[in-house]
């Protein structure tokens, strides 16, 4: 008999535990030793096997207590030389920090700076600014300190050389009460209440030694002295904080975006404030508030060796004992809220993927409007020359066509878009309204069904330069939708054939094939339905009635999954399979313009062996 590593090049790994997608997604947060005095706005600074917390609020007045932890409890140690709460720190050990500013008594800002040696604190050189509530980054001898309260604190960044600060370039959003991590010429600034207007932000910027930059935003807005870690720009967490309550979420931030991974045991807010540990591996937050002060601490570990999970990876889980495979967890995907459409708008026609769609026309005023989605946001472009409705699209966001429409009532009508503008093409060879369409660019695709005045079940492929009549599909309808990125390769779905319907047929480039029909009978799904012939997501539509339904088509049958959030009809669609997917604008009760997208991660799938 052949070995598996003959017939596919490679042995199957034998691993302790599942592969994860990161470090810090295979991270988790665990109950350290509790602080001997509870307190909230201290300042922190280490790892979970050796920190330094000192200063902060008691509950009243002003704290000088210092506390020495090494993995299991905590010391008290020396006080600092000046109690005050709202304080940034810096270092890497219990044994070397920096306690920073602050807030002191009776009631002022301050700018003392105290050196920590492992055995007692002394005053050294002044920040140029006092301030409060800021965040700070680096070590004892090399650190960074950044915006802050009051005014004009809220932008003001200064670097310690081990002896003076210096006045650097600000940030680009003025803020207090943000995450900081890194050192002093490779830090990152997150979250926080930005000045003005004087609201909380997810807003995050790098700073390179010289000057900042902004990056991908936190999934979570927050403020309240939000806990950090990490040495680098690249190996982050941000936890906790404050949004319009208490947050226990924790986010590990890559050097480019921000990953939702293992929540606090404790949901809490202004913690010790520093960057309290390494970053995805390492990380300890002592204190705060949840409602009240606490003092209990919590140490985040991750795994220092894993396997990086990979799509069809396959590996022999030792401990659970079984045989496991990375898929994608369709079932387990959600959609989430993204920027909505400029204009509100039903019988929208989509095409693209969902990090790079168009949306045009619509039942609105104008009909002609054109909106380009770049994975953040949409702009307006270019409109359509006709001003109709409900035609079938299909194609790229900067390679697409649509064609027929209402007009009222019928159009043939049909346009080609290059990604600035839309140049009318041969028209269609059957006017129609409410038709499906799929295809790859504005040089290869095709539009099927639609009502032409009775429903049609009339099939039109496009070359780049005509329309050829194609095989009929089996049951003429309108309202209906298409998946497919070839014209080889389809698949239409649901419909109004004078009564909703559950309908589905595939096309293979030469005819139609009546396959497994969707479980929700429905018609006016979202047009320009995610997906190809044999991996699809259909969504929304009208059952009659609002539907938030969505189903999976995995080639053979269709499964249901989570809903959108949104239930509606005649909305828009694009997405490139049934793990990546986009819905925007549709019906309600009224138009409506927001947008949800849809995403699967990766999970490990146990293989039953027979």
């Amino acid at each position: 008999m052949a070995n598996y590593s003959d017939i596919k090049g490679f042995t199957v790994q034998t691993l302790s535990t599942d592969t994860v997608a990161s470090q810090a997604a295979g991270g988790s947060w665990a109950s350290g030793g509790s602080l001997n005095t509870a307190r909230s706005g201290s300042g922190g600074t280490g790892t979970t096997t050796s920190a330094l917390v000192f200063g902060g609020y008691p509950g009243s007045g002003f704290s000088a207590t210092n506390e020495s932890y090494n993995g299991s409890s905590f010391t008290e140690v020396a006080d600092i030389n000046s109690a005050r709460r709202s304080l940034m720190s810096a270092g890497v050990s219990n044994t070397s920090a920096l306690a920073i500013a602050g807030y002191q008594p009776p009631g002022s800002v301050t700018n003392k700076n105290e050196s920590w040696d492992g055995s007692s604190w002394t005053e050294i050189a002044d920040v140029n600014t006092a301030r409060s509530s800021g965040s700070s980054a680096g070590i004892q001898t090399a650190a960074l300190l950044f915006t802050g309260s009051p005014t004009p604190t809220h932008g003001l960044v200064e670097s310690w050389n081990g002896s003076s600060w210096t006045e650097v370039a600000e940030v680009n959003t003025a803020r207090a009460q943000g995450g900081g991590a890194g050192t002093y010429t490779d830090a990152v600034l997150f979250g926080g209440y930005a000045y003005p207007p004087g609201s909380k932000t997810s807003n995050t910027e790098i700073w390179n030694g010289s000057s900042w930059t902004e990056t991908g935003d936190m999934n979570t807005t927050r403020s309240e002295d939000i806990g950090s870690a990490g040495r680098a720009s690249t190996d982050v967490l941000g936890f906790g904080g404050y949004t319009t309550t208490v947050v226990a979420n924790t986010e590990a931030f890559d050097g480019s975006s921000w990953t939702e991974v293992s929540d606090l045991s404790t949901a809490r807010y202004n913690g010790c404030r520093g960057p309290s540990g390494l970053g995805e591996a390492d990380a300890i937050w002592a204190g705060g508030v949840s409602p009240s002060i606490v003092g209990n601490t919590e140490e985040w570990t991750a795994p220092s060796d894993f396997v990086q999970i990979h799509e069809g990876q396959l590996f022999f889980n030792s401990t659970a004992n079984a045989f496991k495979e990375t898929i994608t967890d369709i079932p387990g995907a959600t959609w989430s809220s993204v920027a909505s459409v400029n204009t509100a708008r039903n019988y929208v026609a989509g095409s693209g993927t969902a990090t790079a769609a168009i949306a045009s026309g619509g039942n609105t005023s104008p009909k002609t409007q054109t909106e380009i989605w770049d994975g953040s946001s949409w702009t307006e472009v270019n409109e359509l020359n006709d001003a109709v409705y409900g035609r079938g699209p299909f194609g790229t966001s900067t390679s697409a066509v649509v064609a027929g429409g209402n007009a009222p009532p019928y159009s043939a009508e049909a346009e080609s878009w290059d990604g600035t503008n839309w140049t009318e093409i041969s028209e269609i060879n059957t006017a129609r309204r409410d038709l499906a369409g799929f295809g790859s660019s504005n040089t290869a695709g095709f539009v099927v069904s639609g009502r032409a005045p009775g429903y049609s079940d009339a099939s039109e492929l496009w070359n780049g330069s005509s329309w050829a009549e194609s095989a009929e599909n089996n049951t003429a309808r309108q309202e209906v939708v298409g998946a497919g990125k070839s014209t080889t390769s389809g698949l239409i779905a649901t419909g109004y054939t004078g009564s909703y319907t559950d309908l589905v047929e595939s096309w293979d480039g030469s005819s139609w094939t009546e396959v497994s029909e969707t479980n929700t009978t429905r018609s006016g799904a979202a047009n320009g339905m995610s997906g190809t012939g044999t991996n699809a997501l259909i969504f929304g539509g009208s059952v009659p009635g609002n539907t938030a339904n969505t189903e999976f088509w995995n080639g053979t049958s269709w499964t249901e999954v989570n809903n959108l959030a949104t239930a509606r009809a005649l909305g828009g669609g694009a997405g490139s399979s049934g793990a990546s997917a986009l819905a925007f604008a549709g019906y309600t009760t009224t138009n409506v313009a927001n947008a949800e997208e849809w995403t699967a991660d990766l999970a490990n799938k146990t293989i039953t062996a027979s």
